[in-house]
């Protein structure tokens, strides 16, 4: 993983203390992706998920299965992602991740698909890349830092605090990757899509 995917919401290298990790820690892993995303329809059994991923990823159904079992399905469980009693998983999250977006860049096995998936996979830019998926229209830097300080997304201490790590650290990440378009002229960011 790349050092952007390491940078706190207040800009500092390191960890990302005081940011809820679970959807970093979540989706950080393709196959994480692909169970959620095989989850989205509802409640499977184990045998239907090492289905599911072992299909999308043209692996063998045991080795899926034993990782399933041993590392990813618990993982999902300890961040409160899913429910899994051993045999049965669903999905437990009320507002659930942007799985459909970060999953379609895996589809292809592009490099720059995992290069986008390594940038937008951090605490800050997976809850920024789904804000800015609801407005159908540019919006100003000023009012995304706005937005992730009243919804508590990195550690901020304050909007001024939110708006330069948006300029200097995750704006210039996700633009890189094609995520999103900023005009540092105009202060306007773009969202996926629009």
């Amino acid at each position: 993983m790349s050092s952007d995917a390491q940078v706190s919401g207040d800009a500092s290298r390191g960890g990302v203390a005081g940011v809820s990790q679970e959807w970093y820690d979540a989706l950080r892993h393709p196959r994480r992706l692909h169970v959620l995303t095989a989850l989205e329809d509802g409640a499977c059994t184990l045998a239907e998920l090492v289905d599911a991923v072992a299909a999308r990823e043209s692996a063998d159904r045991g080795a899926t299965r034993i990782e399933l079992v041993h590392n990813h399905l618990p993982r999902l469980a300890d961040h409160g992602i899913l429910e899994w009693d051993g045999e049965t998983a669903s999905l437990s999250l009320e507002r659930s991740p942007p799985v459909a977006e970060l999953s379609a860049l895996l589809e292809d096995g592009d490099p720059a698909g995992e290069r986008t998936l390594e940038v937008l996979v951090h605490p800050v830019r997976t809850r920024l890349y789904a804000i800015l998926s609801e407005f159908d229209r540019p919006i100003s830097i000023e009012a995304l830092a706005a937005e992730l300080v009243d919804r508590e997304i990195g550690s901020f201490a304050d909007r001024s605090a939110a708006r330069l790590a948006l300029h200097h650290v995750h704006l210039p990440a996700m633009v890189d990757v094609g995520a999103v378009e900023f005009d540092p002229r105009t202060g306007t960011v773009r969202g996926p899509g629009r």
